[in-house]
């Protein structure tokens, strides 16, 4: 529900300091590049070109990710082809396709094992959500996951 609403705050951006929600302004998001599960290297610009992103952060040693993906996984279908949504998980392809053989998640994950794109994001807790408005803008976060979330 909460990703849901994230999603609804993209349509409500104010060029005002604070949106109709109560969260800050939207701000630039910081850009990126790295390759993906699909193959393709990706960037900030690629992935939000004409729709919006959701960056799904994932540690693959957290616990809470095994109940938190399959919520994400129900969002990511649900606007397949209306929102880009993409993981990125700190580890490399052999890290991902370790979790993944767990989760089988559909959605490209990008391969961070510096923590490069997760730290440029200020991304604290496992699992984090940040939606970017088409402009490349960040507009929203999700700090973690809760079965009260849903």
């Amino acid at each position: 529900m909460a990703v849901i609403a994230l999603l609804a705050a993209c349509v409500s951006v104010q060029p005002a300091a604070v949106q109709r929600n109560g969260s800050p302004a939207p701000k630039p998001a910081p850009g990126f590049s790295a390759k993906g599960s699909d193959g393709a290297t990706h960037t900030l610009k690629s992935l939000t070109n004409n729709k919006t992103l959701v960056l799904y952060f994932i540690s693959h040693t957290c616990p809470i990710n095994a109940d938190a993906v399959q919520y994400y996984k129900q969002i990511s279908a649900a606007y397949k082809g209306k929102v880009n949504f993409v993981g990125v998980i700190d580890g490399d392809e052999k890290v991902l396709k370790e979790w993944n053989k767990e989760h089988g998640v559909k959605f490209p994950v990008l391969y961070d094992p510096k923590m490069t794109i997760i730290k440029s994001y200020g991304a604290q807790a496992s699992p984090w959500v940040v939606v970017v408005n088409p402009s490349g803008q960040s507009v929203s976060k999700q700090e973690g996951y809760s079965v009260k979330l849903l």
